[in-house]
């Protein structure tokens, strides 16, 4: 897959958005430049993985005992 020099400025951007705090990502790469949605986002994600280790799902990776 070939990457356009537009392409490439566009994900340069992002980057340095995100390295700026001008854009907020979570770990499912939800995207947001409002503070208060960025948390609600991170609160979702930990309810999930919360319910997740309760119904005894292991990540990736990580054999069962």
């Amino acid at each position: 897959m070939t990457t356009t020099p537009e392409q490439g400025s566009q994900r340069q951007h992002r980057e340095d958005a995100l390295e700026r705090g001008e854009v907020f990502q979570d770990a499912e790469g939800r995207q947001t430049t409002d503070p208060r949605t960025a948390m609600e986002n991170a609160d979702s994600e930990n309810d999930r993985n919360e319910e997740r280790l309760r119904q005894g799902d292991v990540g990736p990776g990580i054999p069962e005992e």
